[in-house]
């Protein structure tokens, strides 16, 4: 992957943090955690990029969500990875990461594995409505 595609894609992962968080909230109400189906219509409702839909499913829907959608899909994403080089590039390499460290925002700002979040696990939104 050359510089562009990586560049396009950081860019399109870091929008799905900064934005997604309160687009599925407004979709189908605050959630510790969103199907795929839900994230991936988001994304395309607000006009955020495709291409890399697979990162925001990685960042808002659990694993066994995750590879049911892309066992149906035909789509070759790996949920592991994914979270890896999220993690690597923004949670100082924690793929424990939850929605609400995403949705918190504090670490997209810092570059690339500036903010170490130290084990912390949150529970996610709050309410859990809207799965």
């Amino acid at each position: 992957m050359g510089f562009f595609e990586r560049f396009k894609k950081r860019l399109a992962i870091k929008s799905y943090a900064r934005l997604l968080p309160r687009l599925l909230a407004k979709d189908y109400g605050r959630s510790k955690s969103y199907t795929p189906a839900q994230v991936r219509s988001s994304i395309e409702r607000h006009g955020l990029n495709t291409e890399y839909s697979c990162y925001g499913i990685a960042m808002f829907s659990d694993r066994e969500g995750f590879d049911q959608f892309h066992a149906a899909s035909g789509e070759l994403c790996n949920y592991d990875e994914m979270r890896g080089e999220i993690s690597n590039d923004h949670f100082g390499g924690n793929v424990d990461f939850s929605e609400h460290d995403v949705a918190s925002g504090s670490h997209w700002d810092g570059g690339h594995g500036s903010h170490d979040l130290g084990g912390h696990h949150s529970s996610g939104f709050g309410d859990g409505g809207g799965d």
